[in-house]
């Protein structure tokens, strides 16, 4: 037993001076200094899949010092294989921290380029900035998916938000953001931004079909209408913290990717070849055209009947529900009835939508609805 003791006894009085040396070496750190931690935003661009149709926006923090690189990203979880969870508003999300080469190979993959924008913001804030956004990786995927109030550049507005207070609480200090003179882009409903800044494809029309809600509303806080990762980028440009720019000049970090290729078969051209078979239907005495034009409207109905009765996040009340219901496919027996009036609702609305201030639904919703419009003609007017 002594001579165990001994032992550990040698060993300490070696260990000895490499904890004196960690110790020294520590209290020459400058944890105040500038550049203890480099923080950036990192913006890539817009992807082919629903969630990427905006692009994406995160957080890089290093620490030169003591070697440390990490992204920090809101992610959700793929509704992909999750259709029902999503349905059911089962879906989580969270904060994920990846290295720098991790967080890059999708985009390497997807050929999609990636910038990088240098965080001008105090010492403390970045500090702090760090902490929370560590603490928020280690709580894991708890968050209920929110793609509009939880989405990428949203939370980084919001973790940005949170250490500017968080160090301004512990330092006394006064820091925060001074955003530009609001404009006209911003005068915009979040539908609007996405319409905007959205490649116009697949992804762009699912969202115009299932979001509604919050998305709809005018006048929301300007601050929670940063949902576009560029656009975030743009405006924190023309922003100021403690004298300084919120962002500098960007720096490539993967080179521009490959332009998006859009899908041939478009949603307005599916739609046009829609409208097309309804217009041979009329003419046509077997009704199987009529019940595919009808299957479709139904289905479609039904999922956004289904996101107003149980509104999920990011959808509620839509424009849609007027043409596309489940209605026509319950009361199909005495269409004879209402079939005239609903196809003249339906035209109405479809003028109502081409009239309307804001970009309400896609101009393939409306052409789908016209066919549906067609088959109701034809069972007053054919089918007598």
């Amino acid at each position: 037993m002594n001579r165990m003791y001994k032992i550990w006894g040698i060993v300490l009085l070696l260990l000895l001076p490499l904890g004196v040396r960690a110790q020294a070496f520590n209290d020459t750190i400058d944890r105040t200094a500038d550049d203890f931690v480099i923080a950036s935003l990192v913006v890539a661009d817009p992807g082919e899949v629903l969630y990427s149709t905006l692009g994406h926006a995160a957080l890089r923090l290093q620490c030169p010092t003591f070697g440390l690189d990490y992204v920090y990203t809101s992610e959700g979880e793929g509704v992909r294989g999750k259709v029902l969870r999503f349905l059911m508003n089962d879906l989580k999300m969270g904060v994920g921290q990846f290295s720098l080469d991790g967080y890059l190979q999708p985009y390497l993959k997807e050929k999609r380029g990636v910038r990088e924008y240098r965080l001008n913001l105090p010492a403390e804030v970045k500090t702090e900035l760090w902490r929370l956004c560590d603490e928020r990786m280690m709580q894991g995927m708890h968050l209920r998916y929110d793609p509009v109030k939880r989405g990428c550049a949203i939370s980084v507005v919001h973790s940005i938000e949170d250490a500017i207070r968080s160090a301004n609480t512990m330092t006394g200090a006064q820091y925060r953001i001074e955003y530009p003179e609001w404009g006209e882009p911003f005068d915009r409903t979040l539908r609007e931004i996405f319409y905007d800044n959205a490649p116009h494809d697949w992804g762009l029309f699912w969202c115009m079909t299932i979001v509604g809600g919050i998305v709809d509303k005018p006048n929301l806080p300007k601050k929670e209408k940063l949902i576009c990762p560029q656009e975030l980028a743009d405006t924190w440009m023309q922003s100021s913290i403690d004298g300084r720019p919120v962002i500098s000049e960007p720096a490539v970090v993967l080179n521009e990717g490959e332009p998006l290729q859009k899908s041939f078969f478009s949603p307005l051209l599916v739609a046009l070849m829609i409208l097309v078979l309804s217009v041979i239907g009329w003419f046509m005495k077997n009704p199987a055209i009529d019940w595919l034009i009808l299957g479709m409207q139904t289905v479609l109905g039904c999922l956004i009947l289904w996101l107003m009765i149980i509104p999920l996040p990011a959808t509620g009340w839509s424009w849609l529900i007027i043409p596309f219901n489940p209605f026509a496919a319950i009361a199909w027996k005495w269409r004879d009835k209402w079939a005239l009036p609903y196809a003249i609702v339906i035209a109405l609305w479809c003028i109502g939508m081409l009239c309307a201030p804001h970009r309400l639904v896609e101009y393939a919703h409306m052409v789908l609805a016209l066919s549906f419009g067609i088959v109701l003609l034809k069972q007053k007017y054919v089918n007598r």
